[in-house]
């Protein structure tokens, strides 16, 4: 999740398991977007960026969201939710949803077996232009690795020459596919791939 109230922070501690620091706690109903929620104490790990930060639940306990106060102006706050897939969360926009096309889709046979055999799928995709965007790149952007010599490209310094230069990943010089864990392809915010195509940083601004 992409803070509102304080610009670069990422909540990236996300799931639908309670926190421990309120396990005892006594949690009292609260409503926030015209949802009924419990709300848990404040996490301590942000307390340092002046916000009052506390995790929303539901009935069953399963964690569902946050809201962010300013630590000085309480009545300022921002309701931030867990959706189903993590684009939709870290973008909070639940108009993210599957393509239901799979990664295996857009595979030749022989990529595939190369995959099975522990290739880098994300430095085949490179070779022609084409990046696999996963919501961890979202969050911190990776670096590409070039080789002048040979030509390669890659996401990760292992997989080139020792020589190779390092840059920022320049996301306008790629065509765009947004990757779940499992595989699947997402589809979203146009305004979201088009600022990616634009910038060579990476969207926690937009």
């Amino acid at each position: 999740m992409l803070s509102i109230l304080r610009k670069g922070l990422v909540y990236d501690n996300i799931s639908t398991d309670i926190v421990e620091h309120d396990l005892d706690v006594d949690a009292d109903q609260w409503s926030y977007d015209g949802k009924d929620v419990y709300r848990g104490s404040v996490d301590p790990v942000y307390i340092s960026k002046d916000l009052n930060v506390y995790w929303l639940y539901d009935d069953n306990l399963k964690r569902v969201g946050l809201v962010e106060h300013e630590a000085k102006e309480p009545e300022v706050f921002k309701t931030l939710w867990i959706y189903d897939n993590p684009f939709a969360t870290l973008y909070q926009d639940p108009s993210w949803e599957s393509t239901g096309s799979t990664l295996w889709s857009k595979l030749s046979n022989e990529a595939y077996q190369d995959f099975l055999e522990g290739l880098n799928i994300h430095d085949e995709a490179l070779k022609s232009g084409l990046l696999l965007v996963t919501p961890y790149m979202l969050v911190k952007p990776p670096k590409v690795y070039t080789c002048e010599q040979c030509g390669k490209k890659s996401l990760v310094s292992e997989n080139v020459c020792p020589h190779a230069s390092v840059s920022e990943l320049d996301f306008s010089q790629f065509s765009i596919l947004f990757l779940m864990k499992t595989l699947y392809f997402m589809s979203g915010l146009s305004q979201v791939r088009n600022y990616l195509r634009n910038s060579p940083a990476l969207a926690l601004r937009c």
